[in-house]
């Protein structure tokens, strides 16, 4: 019976001691470095550079040497900027948290978005060399940049007038959902203050068509205010407001800089009309009496 108790004893010593050998390499070949963050200096737009901060946290017990890490470049939109893909850090020690910096540039095709950038972190823990990939985010944001202006379209006082209202998007990225809304003024909107367009995409434009009657007592120059509102490819939204300058014009004046043609009086030309209908009936009156 002491026999089988001690037998049984030492199968479970030997049990424990093999658990406790799996388990002391399990826990060693769990990582002890991790991402404990990552911060850009400035916001990256395509064609601007930044710099990316990386923490490395040291959550074991001993210090961490020869750390290097790499970023990945190659299926991103970025490239290195005055500096190497690669940054290395002597020594972390436990519980501590070291920083690797590298400062990017964004390409200027690089469309508005998140970027996942493989990370790559070699170091030597233990007297052991050890390797970890990871990945990072990098968010690309451009901001559409719109225009408003006004074309080259006759506007008269005391009378009903039709002209556009061109919205230009000359962003590196597209304008999404976007509305214009009409501020009131000195005229009366003959339509809704309000028009949606929709997207417009980089490099290109859009127009609305407004109706308005001014009245003969304003002056030569109308401020009209414009808001344009809409989303970027992040889903932002903004609000930009401009004062367009609208040019009016009495219809004397416009004959006079021959913006328009003058009008012909129509009793003038019923006077016409009358002399020769006269004349003709002259000359044939008088071609009987001849006869």
């Amino acid at each position: 019976m002491n026999k089988l108790i001690k037998t049984t004893l030492a199968i479970l010593l030997l049990g424990l001691m093999l658990f406790s050998t799996i388990s002391f390499a399990l826990i060693n070949s769990v990582s002890a470095l991790t991402i404990d963050s990552v911060a850009l200096v400035e916001e990256i737009q395509p064609g601007k550079t930044t710099k990316i901060i990386i923490g490395l946290d040291n959550d074991s017990d001993e210090d961490i040497k020869d750390v290097s890490v790499t970023l990945n470049l190659s299926d991103v939109p970025f490239a290195p900027f005055d500096s190497a893909s690669e940054d290395s850090i002597d020594e972390i020690e436990e519980d501590d948290i070291e920083y690797v910096e590298f400062e990017i540039i964004a390409l200027n095709n690089a469309q508005a978005g998140i970027y996942k950038i493989p990370v790559t972190i070699n170091y030597v823990q233990n007297e052991t060399e050890k390797s970890k990939d990871s990945l990072i985010s990098i968010i690309v944001n451009s901001k559409p940049k719109i225009d408003v202006n006004v074309g080259n379209d006759l506007l008269l006082k005391g009378q009903d007038n039709e002209f556009f209202v061109k919205i230009t998007n000359k962003g590196l990225s597209d304008a999404k959902f976007l509305e214009v809304e009409i501020g009131s003024g000195q005229y009366d909107l003959l339509v809704g203050n309000k028009q949606y367009i929709g997207d417009i995409d980089s490099d290109d434009f859009d127009s609305i068509k407004i109706n308005a009657f001014f009245n003969n007592n304003l002056g030569d120059n109308v401020n009209l205010p414009v808001t344009v509102i809409y989303r970027d490819d992040l889903n932002n939204e903004y609000r930009d407001v401009f004062n367009v300058n609208l040019n009016l014009y009495t219809r004397g004046r416009a004959v006079e800089l021959g913006l328009v043609e003058k009008n012909v009086n129509k009793s003038y030309i019923i006077g016409i009309v009358l002399i020769i209908v006269l004349y003709l009936i002259y000359r044939k009156l008088k071609k009987r009496v001849s006869k």
